[in-house]
């Protein structure tokens, strides 16, 4: 039995798939959201004040009153919820794993390269057995994972 919530970030919280995550997020059993990220623009800056809230339930409470954080290594969150754009979503989830966060990334930029798992939990959870690999051949103490 899990007696302590992970910490998650949220990369890319104010746009349309990181509201998605929020909802989905903020009252789960396993984690809590330590961290809304995302541009610089919007850094420093209530959430609630600044995100354009199209979910179909209220914005959390709690979320809406955290401070958005610039999207940068080193904001708290074991795990990050990766919702940005994919041009800028590879040298930047990179930079986090490298960090040794663990990146759940929404983007396509890394699903087709062969040490990254492209995770269906309840169809192949043994592909997180990549992250050994992950980890060993690029040196880095986090990881990415994809989905499809």
């Amino acid at each position: 039995m899990m007696t302590e919530k992970i910490p998650v970030s949220i990369l890319g919280a104010t746009g349309t798939v990181g509201q998605k995550f929020v909802r989905l997020l903020a009252a789960h059993p396993w984690f809590e959201i330590a961290s809304v990220a995302a541009s610089a623009q919007s850094a420093g800056k209530r959430y609630g004040d600044i995100v354009r809230w199209r979910e179909s339930t209220p914005l959390p409470e709690r979320v809406a009153a955290m401070t958005i954080q610039a999207a940068e290594p080193g904001i708290p969150g074991r795990i990050a919820f990766s919702a940005i754009e994919a041009d800028i979503a590879g040298q930047l989830e990179q930079a986090f794993a490298r960090a040794g966060a663990y990146v759940v990334t929404n983007t396509r930029t890394h699903r087709m390269e062969p040490d990254v798992p492209l995770l269906v939990p309840e169809v192949n959870p043994g592909h997180l057995d990549l992250l050994p690999r992950q980890a060993r051949e690029r040196g880095w103490s986090g990881g990415i994972v994809a989905n499809p």
